[in-house]
């Protein structure tokens, strides 16, 4: 509609001016200079600037409108009752684009001051900076965390420490990595987490810190705790009875507190005195394989690395727990099944480490459903999204309650009679050190799933 009247007033003034034209050629034939001829010239002088006018007007209203865009000033507005309707209709459409623009300006400062304040009021540190090193956001939370006010350049870390600058700029996006720092003089366990956006032309590393010194620290009480109370159990089991048979044989040759002579002593005190020193023994073996099993724990060898199939360890595993089953329960017949996913997944791993891990795993599993009716061990592995291993080891045996769960890798907690308590927690051990983690889930009557991540 804009356009149709716009396009009739110019054909209107091209018309008139047309006319005019051929008005003042037929004079100009005519040789006649009157009045008439001086009027025509005049109108006609007057209706080409009319029609400059009209176009550049129109020209110079879209210039001012799209300089207003440029400078973002939303507030010009231009009159729709100029009394020409083309024009009305043309600001009209104007004031509504300039309108829909000065919205979607608001809706975005609104929420970029909603993300500021998230960032602001985020329990992380969060900062972010370019491939050359500069800072583009820091947020109040790393600045007090870090105890610098402020933040340009990732090199300004290296006040605080060189190894968190290196840190920084090393981490891959997508990883996570613990950090242990000196900032004014306390130590401080730092958690990062690294991402990587494209802003613009520009990469943006991510970094979110966490300072998590209070749950370490209470993480380190809660283990000594549950470790000092299952060592004072063991260590009470064995000494107890030492001293309370010493006590007692020493009676069988004292009396009134003076030493017995020898030929006082009869068989029977002999005797007992040898069942006595016979138990003695025994429990100082205990004691002494206690104190090698604590010692297997802190004496790992060095992790020698390779690549590895998983179906070869699954194979060497089923030869393994075949031979178990022969050995210990030999009227039992277990059912153990692997899948591999893809067949030829490989993992980087120590070959003798981690067969002794997912041995561990599987005979826990044999002892755990032993009296089930239909006892069935799957050996499952395959690649996450991620690109990380998971293998797991399942079992339909009876399970565990949730409070066994969270002790289970407690060193020297067991539920078995002659367990040593340490085959879980040396497995754990041996997963950290391939960077890697396992978990457990189960729950009673449904069976177990211990879930392996490297």
């Amino acid at each position: 509609m804009v356009f149709r009247q716009f396009t009739f007033n110019i054909i209107i003034r091209i018309v008139l001016l047309a006319l005019l034209c051929i008005l003042g050629t037929l004079y100009i034939i005519k040789a006649e200079a009157d009045i008439y001829f001086f009027l025509i010239t005049v109108l006609t002088v007057a209706l080409v600037f009319n029609l400059v006018k009209y176009f550049n007007r129109s020209n110079e209203e879209l210039s001012l409108f799209m300089s207003s865009i440029i400078n973002e000033d939303s507030s010009f507005v231009f009159s729709e009752n100029t009394g020409n309707k083309s024009f009305d209709s043309l600001h009209r459409s104007i004031n509504r684009l300039n309108e829909q623009i000065r919205n979607a300006r608001m809706s975005i400062i609104v929420q970029e001051k909603f993300y500021q304040a998230v960032v602001e009021n985020s329990s992380s540190g969060l900062i972010a900076f370019n491939e050359e090193g500069i800072i583009k956001l820091a947020n109040t939370k790393a600045r007090d965390l870090l105890g610098i006010e402020h933040l340009h350049t990732i090199k300004q870390l290296s006040r605080v420490s060189s190894r968190l600058n290196e840190t920084m700029l090393n981490i891959e996006a997508g990883s996570k990595q613990l950090l242990d720092i000196i900032i004014d003089d306390e130590a401080v366990h730092l958690a990062l987490t690294a991402t990587c956006i494209r802003l613009k032309d520009e990469n943006i590393k991510v970094i979110a810190l966490n300072d998590i010194s209070h749950e370490i620290d209470k993480k380190e009480i809660d283990s000594w705790q549950k470790l000092i109370r299952i060592l004072n159990h063991e260590i009470m089991n064995s000494v107890a009875p030492i001293t309370s048979l010493s006590s007692t044989i020493s009676g069988f040759y004292k009396k009134d507190g003076k030493q017995k002579k020898a030929e006082n002593l009869d068989d029977k005190t002999i005797r007992n005195t040898l069942k006595g020193l016979s138990v003695i023994e025994e429990h100082g073996k205990g004691l002494i394989n206690f104190v090698n099993s604590y010692r297997s724990l802190t004496k790992l060898p060095d992790l020698k690395p390779e690549e590895i199939y998983v179906k070869d360890i699954f194979e060497s595993i089923n030869i393994l727990a075949v031979s178990l089953m022969d050995e210990k329960y030999p009227g039992i017949r277990i059912s153990i099944k692997t899948f591999v996913e893809p067949d030829d997944l490989v993992i980087c791993a120590d070959e003798s480490l981690f067969t002794r891990v997912m041995f561990n795993l599987v005979k826990n599993s044999i002892e755990a459903i032993q009296n089930s009716a239909d006892p069935i061990i799957s050996l499952e592995a395959e690649k996450s999204h991620s690109g990380k291993n998971i293998i797991r080891v399942i079992d339909n045996g009876h399970g565990m309650k949730q409070e066994l769960i969270e002790r289970i890798f407690i060193p020297f907690f067991t539920t078995r009679e002659n367990g040593s308590g340490i085959g879980l927690s040396l497995s754990r051990q041996i997963i950290n050190m391939h960077k890697g983690n396992i978990t457990v889930k189960s729950s009673p009557g449904k069976g177990t799933m211990m879930i392996i991540n490297i």
